[in-house]
Formats: structure tokens, C-alpha cells, sequence
């Protein structure tokens, strides 16, 4: 099992009301899977993701990757250069770089050399058909585009989990296609599991296990 998630529990106090997001919620991840959650807009689902990045913390319950426990001696500096990719919903490609600059940055953090981070990029571009476009700045590529070169921004050091924020909330259908497509193909040559935060039905087409999260519940 890649993750384990038992009785998680993360409220907020909001003008002196404690408001419950997350409620005993339970959930795994096996390797080489898909899992879409789903949920209305406040649901909890973004605040889930920020918690199994370790971006936000939690009241109480516990997390496991690759069996080891998600606690306060857990290295989330290498978790995150090494074993995590992150999705964001809005693309955050830096503007002042090219498509295949964006799409090193992760790989030269973790300590790779420039020119091998040139050369993964260039590999990652042209498995995904996205070549033509390494030299471009992001001000001028489709949003699809933009979606998928944050995809391979975000695999390219081959993280065993990639957590995806609504992926397909702000693309087309023709591209949401392309996204399933390259979500798929990453799992069969990446040995990746992906979990993806959605409200988009289409997403059930490549997922082996679906979720549902509501008022602090996953079922």
C-alpha cells in the first residue's frame, strides 16, 4: 500500500465557531492507482491535498506512506522533492521562464544538474508531444498546454504519488481528453498513483477507485 489514511480529523475556527472539514475521514491508495475524490466547492478536498503534502496540519488521525508515519520526524523537504508531485488547479507556471525551464525547476531543486534536467525535460516534451513549444513563454500557450506542462513539471523527478487540485476545472473538453490520456500513460511508465481532487464527472473514466467526500465523510 503506497498510502494509508485512518480517522483523519481537521476543523477551523471561524468567528469563535469550530467548523469540522474533515471528519474521521478514512481512505488508501495501492500502487499504480487513480482515486478521484469528489465534492462540492468547500468541501474539504483541497484542504485534504494541502494536509497529504504536508503544507497544512491535522487535529488528529494518522497518514502512512510506504509505510512510514506521517509525523512530526517525517522529512517532508524530501518527500516533496523526491516522492511527491503536486497539480495545482491554477497552473503556476513562472512567466519569466520557458516551458522547458518551468519543467526543470523541480528536478534542478532536488540537486539534479542542469544538463540532466534539460535532457529529462526534453524527453518528457517529447514522449508528451509538446516539443515544438520547450522554447515558448507561458503567455502564450492554450490553457490545455498550460495544464500539461504543469503535469510534466510536476512528474519529472517520478514521484510515487501526484496529488491533482481540479486538473480539468478551467480546460475544455478536447483537452480534458488530452489530460486523461497523459494521467494514464504516466501510471503505466512512471509507476505513479494519482490522486485527484475533482467535481468533474468525466474523471470516473480513468479511475479504479472513486470517493466521495461530504460534510467531513469519504465514502
Amino acid at each position: 500500500m503506497l498510502l494509508e489514511v485512518k480517522k483523519l480529523n481537521k476543523s477551523f475556527k471561524i468567528n469563535d465557531k469550530k467548523i469540522k472539514i474533515l471528519n474521521d475521514a478514512s481512505f488508501s491508495i495501492d500502487h499504480n492507482q487513480i482515486i478521484s475524490i469528489y465534492g462540492a466547492s468547500g468541501s474539504g478536498k483541497s484542504t485534504l491535498l494541502n494536509i497529504l503534502s504536508g503544507l497544512m496540519s491535522f487535529d488528529s488521525g494518522s497518514i502512512k506512506f510506504n509505510k512510514q508515519l506521517i509525523d512530526t520526524n517525517f522529512d517532508f523537504i524530501n518527500f516533496r522533492k523526491q516522492d511527491l508531485g503536486i497539480v495545482f488547479q491554477e497552473n503556476h507556471l513562472l512567466k519569466e521562464f520557458t516551458v522547458i525551464e518551468n519543467i526543470m525547476l523541480p528536478s534542478i531543486i532536488s540537486g539534479n544538474s542542469s544538463h540532466k534536467a534539460y535532457d529529462d525535460a526534453c524527453n518528457l516534451l517529447e514522449r508528451f508531444n509538446l516539443l515544438p513549444i520547450k522554447d515558448n513563454y507561458s503567455n502564450i500557450l492554450s490553457g490545455g498546454e498550460k495544464q500539461r506542462i504543469s503535469i510534466l513539471r510536476a512528474i519529472i523527478n517520478k514521484p510515487k504519488l501526484i496529488l491533482a487540485d481540479e486538473p480539468t476545472g478551467s480546460i475544455d473538453e478536447f483537452n480534458k481528453g488530452k489530460i486523461f490520456s497523459l494521467f494514464e500513460d504516466i501510471i503505466k511508465e512512471y509507476n505513479s498513483s494519482i490522486l485527484i481532487a475533482t467535481h468533474d464527472n468525466n474523471v470516473s473514466k480513468i479511475s479504479n477507485k472513486i470517493l466521495n467526500l461530504s460534510k467531513g465523510k469519504l465514502k
